[in-house]
Parts: C-alpha cells; sequence; structure tokens
C-alpha cells in the first residue's frame, strides 16, 4: 500500500472515530407544540388563578352581528333564528355572520317565551297559555296545547319542553301537540330567557345578567352552575334573550343589537421536548395552565407510556402559571365554578399532549446540547421585600447535528404571570408574559421551539410598575444576553428518580373549624364564604375521620446527561431554588416547582412563622381546602430527601 493510501485511510479512521465520539455526546431531540385552547364546544371557561373578583372570570365574550329591535323572546332551529317582538309580530333570518335580515312570518299573541324543537315553534303567552305552530315561512295558525304558567323561558330538549316561570321555579313536559302535565325539577331564580346546547340547559338571569347552566336530572336538588357574568369589557349589562346554536350562544339586547358568544383568548399551549439517548428516553411537556392535580399527571403519563414507551418517572409535566386560563385542577374552597375543571377541557389538553408528544418523538434528529446558567431582574418577593428570591435563570440550547443550528431552546425563571395592562387581558384566556418571551426570543435568535419551565416561583411577584409586555422584554433580554455567554455541553446517559414525601401538616383544630365558620357565616363576601365552605368541609372530614395530617409533596430528578433537573411539585416558594442552587454550584442545574401536581402552596418557616398571618403560609391553605399548614421544618425534610435523592 503506498503512503498516500495509507494516509488517506488513517485519516479516513480519524474523522470516523471523531464523528463516533461527537455523536456519542449528542442526542436525538424533537420538539412540538399543540393548542390547549378550549373550543367552540365549550361554551364559557372559569379563568383560574384569582379567587377575585367574587362573580368570576369567564372566558366567554359577545361580538355584536346586527340588529333585532324589540325583542321579547327568541329561540333557533338548526339554520334560522326566530323572534317575537313587543308589537306582536314573528319573525325569522337566516343565521349568517352579518345582520340579519328580518322576514315577517305572523302574529305572536303576546308570546313572553319562545322554543323551537322537530319543526314546531313553541310559545308561552302573558294569558299562561302553551301554543304550538310550524315554523313555516308563511304565516300559520297557532294550536294551544295547554298551560304555561307565568313563564319566563321555554326551550326544547329531547322532546320535552322546559320552562322557568316567575316564581323562580323550573318545569319539564311532554312536548306533544295535547295538554300535558308540567312536573316542577326545583329552583330556577330569576330567569329572564332559557335555551340548550343539545344536553344542558342553559339560563340568562333577570337582574343580573349572568348566565347558568344545569342538567336535566330530574332531581330537585340538581344544582345551577354559573359559566358567564358581565365584566363591563367584553360582556355588559345588555342581555335580553338568548338561544343556541353551532356551538354558539347568539343574545339580544335591550339596546335593539343582536350578538354571538366566542371565548376572549389568545394562543395557549402544551409544548413538548423528547429526548433520547442509548435506548433511554424522557420527555419534558410543558403547560400553559395554572396548575394540574396529580390524578391528571399520572393519566397522561400512563397513557404515553403504553403509547411510546417512555418509562412514566422520566415524563415531567410542568405548569407555566399563568392565571389566565381556563381551570384545570381543584379548588375545592373557592365558588363553585372553580371548585372542579370542565372534564371536555380536561380531554382537549390530554389530547393536544399526545399529539405533541408524537410529533415531538417523530421529529427527532440528532443534536447536541449545552447548558448555560444566568440571573434577571423582573420581580420581588412579595411575601416580604426584604428577603431574597430566586433570580436564576437557566437556558438549554438544541443544534442540530449536521448544520450547528440551533433546533430548540428550553427556558428556566421563577416567574408568576399574575399581570394585565387592560381590563380586557384580566378575562382573557392567555400565557400571559411567559408566553410574549418565548415569541419575542424565538423571532430575536431564529428559533422555532421555544420552551418555558417554571421555576419555584410561589412568593415571587412581577414589578408592578411594569406590563406584562415590559416583563416579557426584559426576561427576553436576559435569556438573550447567555446567547453571549460561555456554555458548557451536556453529555451523559439519561437517568431519572421520583419519589414522594409526605409532610406532616399542623392540622387546624376541630374547634378552630367551628370558631371560622362562625366568624365568617352571615358575610357575603367572596373570603368569608370561602372561609364557611372550607370550615364545613374540615368538620366534615372531622366527623367522618377522613382528616389529611400530611400533605404529599413529589420530588422528579431527571437527569439528561449532565443537566439535573429537579422538579418539585406545588407552589414552591423561592427558597427552595435557592437552597438547592447553592448546594449544587458546580452542577448544570435546573429547579422547578409546579410540577406534576399543583395542589397547595410550599411554604418554608418563616413564611409560616410571619407575626401577621399571609398568604403564602397562611390564607392560600384555605384557598386550597387544606386540612393544615406544614410542620416548620418542612424545608429541611424535603431538601434532606432530594440530597439523598441526588447521590
Amino acid at each position: 500500500m503506498s503512503k498516500t493510501k495509507v494516509l488517506l485511510f488513517k485519516s479516513f479512521i480519524l474523522v470516523f472515530l471523531l464523528q463516533n465520539f461527537i455523536f456519542g455526546q449528542n442526542y436525538f431531540v424533537g420538539f412540538s407544540k399543540e393548542p390547549i385552547n378550549p373550543n367552540s364546544t365549550i361554551l364559557s371557561s372559569p379563568l383560574a388563578g384569582f379567587g377575585d373578583p367574587k362573580q368570576g372570570r369567564f372566558s366567554i365574550n359577545f361580538m355584536e352581528t346586527g340588529t333585532a329591535k324589540n325583542v321579547v323572546a327568541m329561540c333557533s332551529s338548526d339554520t334560522k333564528l326566530y323572534i317575537a317582538t313587543g308589537n306582536n309580530k314573528l319573525w325569522q333570518a337566516e343565521i349568517s355572520s352579518g345582520d340579519p335580515n328580518w322576514i315577517y312570518i305572523g302574529p305572536s299573541y303576546y308570546v313572553t317565551a319562545l322554543a323551537y324543537g322537530n319543526g314546531k315553534l313553541y310559545g308561552a303567552d302573558k294569558n299562561n297559555k302553551l301554543w304550538m305552530r310550524d315554523a313555516v315561512e308563511n304565516d300559520n295558525p297557532w294550536i294551544n296545547i295547554g298551560s304555561a304558567y307565568n313563564t319566563t323561558g321555554l326551550t326544547f330538549l329531547n322532546n320535552k319542553l322546559y320552562g322557568t316561570t316567575k316564581n323562580n321555579n323550573l318545569w319539564v313536559r311532554d312536548a306533544t301537540p295535547l295538554s300535558s302535565p308540567w312536573t316542577n325539577l326545583g329552583k330556577a331564580n330569576s330567569v329572564r330567557s332559557l335555551t340548550s346546547d343539545g344536553s344542558n340547559l342553559i339560563a340568562l338571569s333577570k337582574y343580573d345578567n349572568e348566565l347558568w347552566t344545569r342538567t336535566t336530572s330530574l332531581s330537585p336538588n340538581e344544582k345551577w352552575l354559573k359559566i358567564g357574568t358581565p365584566n363591563h369589557t367584553t360582556y355588559g349589562n345588555y342581555l335580553s334573550n338568548i338561544t343556541y346554536i353551532k356551538n354558539k350562544l347568539y343574545a339580544t339586547s335591550n339596546n335593539n343589537k343582536l350578538y354571538y358568544s366566542q371565548h376572549s383568548q389568545t394562543p395557549i399551549y402544551a409544548y413538548a421536548s423528547y429526548f433520547e439517548k442509548n435506548s433511554k428516553k424522557a420527555l419534558i411537556i410543558t403547560l400553559d395552565l395554572c396548575g394540574i392535580n396529580y390524578s391528571f399527571s399520572h393519566t397522561i403519563k400512563a397513557e404515553i407510556k403504553s403509547l411510546y414507551n417512555i418509562d412514566e418517572n422520566a415524563i415531567l409535566i410542568n405548569c407555566s402559571h399563568t392565571h389566565y386560563a381556563p381551570v384545570s385542577q381543584n379548588y375545592s374552597c373557592l365558588q363553585e365554578f372553580y371548585q372542579n375543571p370542565n372534564p371536555k377541557y380536561l380531554e382537549i389538553v390530554k389530547n393536544s399532549i399526545l399529539v405533541a408528544t408524537q410529533n415531538a418523538i417523530n421529529s427527532k434528529s440528532n443534536n447536541s446540547l449545552s447548558f448555560v446558567k444566568g440571573k434577571t431582574n423582573i420581580g420581588y418577593n412579595r411575601a416580604d421585600i426584604t428577603k431574597d428570591l430566586d433570580n436564576n435563570i437557566t437556558m438549554v440550547i438544541a443544534k442540530q447535528s449536521n448544520t450547528n443550528i440551533a433546533n430548540g431552546a428550553i427556558l428556566s425563571a421563577s416567574t408568576h404571570p399574575v399581570s394585565y395592562s387592560q381590563a380586557r387581558d384580566f378575562i382573557t384566556i392567555s400565557s400571559n408574559y411567559v408566553g410574549a418571551t418565548r415569541d419575542k426570543l424565538g423571532t430575536l435568535k431564529n428559533i422555532n421551539s421555544v420552551q418555558f419551565m417554571q421555576g419555584c416561583a410561589g412568593d415571587i411577584n412581577p414589578y408592578k410598575s411594569d406590563t406584562p409586555d415590559q416583563t416579557a422584554t426584559k426576561l427576553t433580554q436576559d435569556f438573550s444576553n447567555l446567547f453571549s455567554l460561555s456554555s458548557s455541553n451536556i453529555s451523559g446517559e439519561i437517568t431519572v428518580k421520583f419519589d414522594s414525601i409526605a409532610v406532616p401538616l399542623n392540622n387546624f383544630t376541630f374547634n378552630r373549624a367551628v370558631n371560622i365558620k362562625k366568624a365568617n357565616t352571615g358575610k357575603y363576601d367572596q373570603a368569608s364564604e370561602r372561609n364557611v365552605r372550607w370550615a364545613n368541609k374540615i368538620i366534615n372530614q372531622y366527623t367522618s375521620g377522613t382528616l389529611s395530617k400530611s400533605a404529599t409533596v413529589y420530588i422528579q430528578i431527571l437527569k439528561i446527561g449532565d443537566w439535573n433537573i429537579i422538579a418539585l411539585s406545588r407552589e414552591a416558594v423561592s427558597q427552595y431554588a435557592i437552597d438547592l442552587y447553592n448546594h449544587f454550584p458546580a452542577l448544570k442545574l435546573t429547579v422547578l416547582g409546579y410540577s406534576n401536581d399543583v395542589s397547595s402552596y410550599l411554604p418554608v418557616q418563616w413564611h409560616i412563622n410571619k407575626s401577621v398571618p399571609n398568604y403564602e403560609g397562611y390564607e392560600s391553605f384555605f384557598i386550597y381546602g387544606q386540612s393544615g399548614i406544614p410542620v416548620n421544618n418542612v424545608e429541611d425534610m424535603i431538601l434532606t430527601k432530594i440530597y439523598s435523592m441526588m447521590q
């Protein structure tokens, strides 16, 4: 063999070995995101994050679409709107996106409520009679089919007529052309107009102009649940009649306008980043939600394992904690509309996570990973301004091995997305400045996927002088500055540990619960009513012997090579992150809260022992319906557990 061939062969071997060494340090990485906005099948979503105002925050928004003059009753078919007007005339119009063309189709004879079903119009009049006629364009005679006593609202559902009355009752009867008895279904307070979405009843209340829904259960104890309230921005005190069609609520107003409903929202997402090396897999899911319960995250992880063979303990689910997302966890002592998430919405979130996961896996490519850490200055410790806060930020950059171009960035910071600059923002679904930071950094650095993980932000707020966009601009600049710092390459195997610790609680005593109930009964502000609900819950737990004496805190340690992620459940306060970053100064480390379960705050001793009871160490436990406050040494217990798991 000639010297030239020997040299070429040696060069080939050297390049081959070098490539294998480089690729040996790399990971298969994929990124994806999917929207988790409520769709049109969900009429309205209560927004999580604040117990105030008492009347609630809802995403429902009404858009003007035309005129509807002097309307006293309204209903709809699949394609048409029908109205009765104050001058005893009946009109119809095709449903369209513009101003409807109302066509006169006959008299309405003092109708107070209208319903449509199976090609028929039903009307209750002021003389307490119930009428029926064909829903045709020409004038058609009304036929009396029985009585309707002081009816204020009428709707058709499953071949039955449901009616509300002036004396605040809900009634049901068969929708037959013959007289049929009415059956009382319970209360329906001050209903002005009634409709249905094909499954449930929807009512508009007369005096406060709120929207309510309930099932058609025959139980007289069935409760109405609020789904909308005037906020004077997207929804004013003007609705007079409602009808539901094609996943929208149409409404007339006392100023002769016609409206349709939609969500007041901007995009929120489920992000997925997938990592694989030597057949070991890991998945990081981040959600633009205020929080989730462990039962939900556990269900999702089990399904991902079944579909994609990823170890459940290697799946991290972290919430951005935006206070402008639909309720997605339980708040057992807040107003009823906050207490349980809508199962239809949780299904949307779950499906989006699964799609994002599949797309992230399908998009995987050979990437190098690098880690860099810095600082930010976007907020303060709201529990005590003299105390430190976690101002650490970390960033992991994934670069395509063949091009060295950034494929994705995973950010972490301790923020608390609570701020808003306009009244509309307060009742609009959004990711707040977390989403704005992702978008700004992605544009600035030309990175397609920018994922954000929430840190230990339980006692952090953004500066009050900053708008959400200003906070996002500052945070974006701080992350942008990290690109100019020296980063460390990530290498090594993927490993994971998942465990929990039962933190003992100093339970509120039975007598304390009784006294709190007595002190708050008869008061009608939101906090007092919440405290009564909480006291009733604790009293019942004592009586039934089900009082919880500990709180489970989940701890996940996900190591993607020598990048260490320590993730705590609940709303962990700053001190946990500060202590961990100080204890492991040499590690490539990211510390998270709001992971896998957000079921209460997680304070440290100084929060618990403040002379004046504070939110993080006291009041928040009433909101979350907890039976007690963690013991003083909770921080030591959790840190000791983490140090053991890190060995």
